[in-house]
């Protein structure tokens, strides 16, 4: 059930130019299972980095989103997983990570409200020590999706 996260960061690229410029990959689909009532909820994660000299593959974030989300899990922890993966095996500069999600057990057990979003957030390094850096994180999040029509 727990898969090696590490495979999905075996192959990483050497970066020409060491910048500034954030990566970003936004509206990641998964699923994962409530710990707590066995219950799905469903969402969207959002994982920046700032590179410092290894870039990887987008499809590993994506992969790496996915890992942490098949294990029973709540999303608070899901949340930190994945920013404290990305910190330890890629050591980029910083890296910031927002999960949004809907819970099945709030709209059919206890509160009864379908359709409430819960958002939580990790970030680490420069994301942390840097409001200009965090702030640039965020305000790509506020922007409409490429594929959104």
């Amino acid at each position: 059930m727990h898969e090696d996260p590490g495979v999905h960061l075996a192959r990483q690229f050497s970066q020409e130019q060491e910048g500034d410029d954030v990566v970003i990959l936004r509206d990641i689909d998964f699923v994962s299972v409530c710990e707590h009532h066995f219950l799905p909820f469903t969402g969207k994660a959002h994982v920046a980095y700032l590179p410092k000299g290894k870039v990887i593959g987008l499809s590993k974030i994506a992969r790496i989103v996915d890992m942490y989300a098949r294990r029973l899990q709540i999303q608070e922890r899901m949340t930190q997983q994945i920013a404290d993966f990305v910190m330890e095996h890629l050591r980029p500069k910083g890296v910031g990570v927002v999960v949004e999600a809907t819970h099945l057990c709030a709209s059919m057990r206890g509160v009864r409200k379908p359709g409430m979003v819960m958002t939580t957030s990790a970030v680490l390094g420069l994301f942390r020590r840097s409001d200009k850096t965090r702030a640039e994180f965020l305000s790509h999040l506020e922007r409409p999706s490429a594929g959104a029509h």
